[in-house]
C-alpha cells in the first residue's frame, strides 16, 4: 500500500479585525492508499480548517495557508492554480460537508447537480451523465432513483440529502474522500445507516478517507488511524486501537473518559469532564496549549512546544506530543488512592 498524500508543516492563519487567528499550527502526517483516518478534537481545534486548507477552500481574505506542503500523488496541491485545483476537487479528492441543506443548491434539481461534475470531470454527454447519476443514487440507497433525479433538495429528508451528497462526492471515483462531520445534523439511527453506507462504498471503491468528527464513538468503528487535534496541532496520532487502549496525551485521555462505555462497569462508571475552556486561538500558542487544563502537566509544558514523536513502549506509529509520562502518572495516581 503506497502513500497517497503527505501533509508537511501545514500552517493556516485568519487575519481578522480582532487580530490573527492561529487556526492550524504545523500539522504533518501521511495518509496511505485505502486508509481511513479519523480526525477528532473539540470545536475550534483546527480539524475542519486543516481539511479546507488541503482542498484549497480557505476563504481569502481573511484566511491564508502561510506555510507547508500537501503532496498528493506527486503534486503539491498548495502550489496549484485555482483552475488546476478545480480539476482535482471532485475528480481526485471529494468532500462531504456537515449540513447537506446548505451544500446543495436549492434551485437546481438533484440530477442537475450530480451530472454537472460528471460532464466537467469525465466528459460525459447528457444521457450518459443521467444514467450514471441514477446509478449513483441507487448505489447510496435512494429508491426510484431515475425519477427522483428531477426532484429538488427540499423534497428529500435530511438523511436522504446526505446520501445525495455522498453520491455527488463519489460520482467521479475519487482517490480520497474527506467527510467533515457529515452525520452531526442527523438522528442516531440515520447516522448509523450513513456510516455503514460509507464503509461499504469505501470497501467497494478502495478509496482513502479522512473522517472529521468530535465523536470518538463514530471513529472507533470506522477508522484505521486517528489524529487527535488540539489548538491547531496534532497532539496524538496512531493506530486506532492503540490510541484508545493506551492514550499517551492527557487530552486524549480526557476525551475517552468523557465517552459513555457499556463494556466497563456495566455502563455505570462516572463520566469525567475536561476542566477549563478551550484556548483562545487569537493568542499564539506557547508551549503545550493543553497545559492550563492538564492535571499531569510538567513545568516544561508552559514554555516549550512538545514535538510529535514515537510513544515509548507503544506500537510503532503511535506518536504523542507531551512532556510528561502519562502511564507513570496514572499508575502513581492509582497507587495514591489505594
Amino acid at each position: 500500500m503506497g502513500v497517497l498524500m503527505e501533509v508537511k508543516n501545514l500552517v493556516t492563519r485568519f487575519y481578522t479585525q480582532e487580530g490573527t487567528i492561529y487556526a492550524v499550527n504545523d500539522v504533518s502526517y501521511v495518509l496511505n492508499e485505502g486508509e481511513t483516518l479519523g480526525v477528532v478534537g473539540e470545536s475550534g481545534s483546527g480539524k475542519s480548517v486543516h481539511a479546507l486548507s488541503i482542498m484549497g477552500l480557505i476563504p481569502s481574505p481573511p484566511g491564508k495557508v502561510t506555510h507547508g506542503e500537501v503532496n498528493f500523488q506527486g503534486r503539491d496541491l498548495l502550489k496549484l492554480s485555482r483552475d488546476e485545483m478545480r480539476l482535482v476537487r471532485g475528480a481526485e479528492i471529494a468532500m462531504i460537508f456537515q449540513d447537506p441543506m446548505t451544500s446543495l443548491n436549492p434551485v437546481l434539481t438533484v440530477g442537475t447537480q450530480i451530472t454537472e461534475a460528471l460532464k466537467l470531470h469525465l466528459g460525459m454527454n447528457n444521457s450518459q451523465a443521467d444514467s450514471r447519476a441514477a446509478e449513483l443514487l441507487d448505489m447510496v440507497g435512494i429508491p426510484d432513483a431515475r425519477r427522483r433525479l428531477k426532484n429538488y433538495p427540499h423534497q428529500f429528508s435530511g438523511g436522504m440529502r446526505q446520501r445525495i451528497m455522498i453520491a455527488m462526492a463519489l460520482s467521479c471515483n475519487p482517490k480520497l474522500l474527506i467527510a467533515d462531520e457529515p452525520t452531526t445534523a442527523l438522528d442516531v439511527t440515520i447516522q448509523a445507516q450513513i456510516i455503514e453506507l460509507v464503509k461499504q462504498l469505501q470497501k467497494e471503491l478502495g478509496m482513502a478517507m479522512i473522517w472529521i468528527t468530535h465523536d470518538l464513538g463514530v471513529v472507533a468503528g470506522l477508522a484505521d488511524t486517528i489524529n487527535v487535534m488540539y489548538a491547531g496541532r496534532i497532539i496524538e496520532r496512531g493506530p486506532i486501537r492503540s490510541v484508545f487502549q493506551d492514550p499517551r496525551n492527557a487530552y486524549t485521555l480526557g476525551l475517552l473518559r468523557s465517552l459513555p462505555r457499556l463494556d466497563v462497569g456495566g455502563g455505570r462508571q462516572r463520566l469525567v469532564q475536561i476542566e477549563g475552556s478551550p484556548p483562545d486561538m487569537r493568542v499564539e500558542p506557547v508551549g503545550d496549549a493543553f497545559a492550563p487544563r492538564n492535571p499531569y502537566r510538567s513545568e516544561r509544558c508552559w514554555t516549550e512546544t512538545p514535538p510529535l514523536r514515537q510513544a515509548e513502549g507503544s506500537v510503532e506509529g503511535h506518536l504523542v506530543a507531551a512532556w510528561y509520562d502519562l502511564p507513570a502518572a496514572l499508575k502513581a495516581e492509582a497507587e495514591g488512592k489505594q
